[in-house]
């Protein structure tokens, strides 16, 4: 007995502890407030988006409805196919690109090479929703009820809209948009590291700063400060707005797999590709700019991004929302009366005839 209670604490004695992964709460909101930083959201921000990100890889069944150049339809506007050798080029272009994805980003698995390279287009994946590979390093998401996700690898620009067309989100080097219901929520970047804050709502539109300590309001009494909370815009909530309203999962794979099927394809006259999947209308231009036309009942949506020139856009019956980079980096964002215009420089926010924001110093300038 006393050979067998020595050999237990020796073994307990030299077997390794195990490690304690550290839970971290999710930060919901950034409070800015001169009098309190308690949010006034009683639920959290969903923020386990992530994992279908890393699951929709594409579906694997070869003809399994991988249809991914549908068959022509030759009547009226319908275009013929290019040619061998401009589907070669295509081709060359969009493995190129598939191969720079794979380095940046490792969920995206799916490379084509050889013949497969030539039918890349429109593909299945296992969470049940559809994505078309574009050349100059651009990807399009769509679920079955009709929410987009356009993703620009080259210039760091995300773009989502939900199922409703209630919803939408803009990631840019230059700052973050996100719309929901009747609010929108702005983050601009600073390369000296003073972000700048903008919430439109039904009071007016708040707004603060890294290096200020307190919340201004403009409203239709002018500019004075206030309370008020902000979003944290740090993670990537282009997943929440893509993923929150859509039918996606497993169950799925087959409607999309038929909805490929019933795709469109075909050639404009100046050269652009256009793609037909899904209710959704996408256009590449021989530039590079991508344009993305989603119909609802109450309007339609577009989506604009250009690998080349790093622009961004976004127009819906509930707001509009610009962002480019270069000489003249700029992101704007209009919401019926209310205004948002930042440079690089200047912050500027409008609403009702007043306006108000931080100067190239971050002091407060009001017009």
């Amino acid at each position: 007995m006393a050979k067998g209670m020595i050999w237990r604490e020796n073994f307990l004695e030299s077997r390794e502890a195990v490690p304690q992964i550290p839970i971290h709460p999710i930060q919901a909101v950034r409070p800015r407030s001169l009098y309190t930083a308690h949010s006034y959201l009683a639920e959290e921000v969903p923020n386990d988006y992530g994992q279908y990100e890393s699951a929709a890889e594409p579906w694997q069944a070869r003809g399994a409805g991988r249809l991914l150049r549908p068959p022509l339809r030759r009547a009226g506007r319908f275009w013929p196919l290019p040619p061998k050798v401009a589907m070669a080029a295509a081709a060359g272009r969009m493995a190129a690109a598939a191969h720079l994805d794979r380095e940046l980003r490792p969920e995206l698995e799916y490379e084509p090479a050889g013949e497969e390279a030539e039918e890349a287009g429109p593909m299945a994946t296992s969470m049940g929703t559809i994505t078309l590979r574009l050349y100059d390093r651009v990807r399009v998401d769509i679920s079955l009820n009709g929410s987009v996700r356009v993703i620009n690898f080259k210039s760091n620009i995300v773009l989502a809209i939900s199922a409703t067309g209630t919803s939408v989100a803009l990631m840019h080097p230059n700052g973050r948009v996100y719309q929901y219901g009747s609010r929108v929520e702005i983050r601009t970047n600073d390369t000296e590291g003073n972000c700048k804050y903008a919430k439109m709502w039904y009071k007016g539109v708040s707004f603060t700063s890294d290096s200020c300590a307190l919340v201004y309001l403009v409203d239709a009494a002018g500019t004075r400060s206030t309370t008020d909370t902000f979003s944290d815009l740090n993670r990537d909530f282009s997943l929440d707005v893509f993923y929150s309203e859509s039918r996606y999962g497993p169950d799925c794979v087959h409607e999309c797999l038929a909805a490929i099927d019933e795709a469109r394809y075909w050639v404009a006259e100046d050269g652009s590709e256009v793609w037909d999947v899904a209710g959704v209308r996408i256009t590449q231009q021989l530039n590079g700019q991508v344009k993305l036309v989603v119909q609802r009942d109450n309007g339609k949506r577009l989506l604009r991004t250009s690998s080349t020139l790093g622009t961004a856009n976004i127009t819906t019956p509930f707001i509009h929302t610009t962002a480019s980079m270069g000489q003249n980096p700029h992101i704007f964002v209009r919401r019926g009366e209310r205004r948002l215009h930042y440079d690089a420089t200047n912050f500027v926010v409008r609403n009702a005839g007043h306006s108000a924001g931080f100067d190239d110093r971050g002091r407060l300038k009001v017009y």
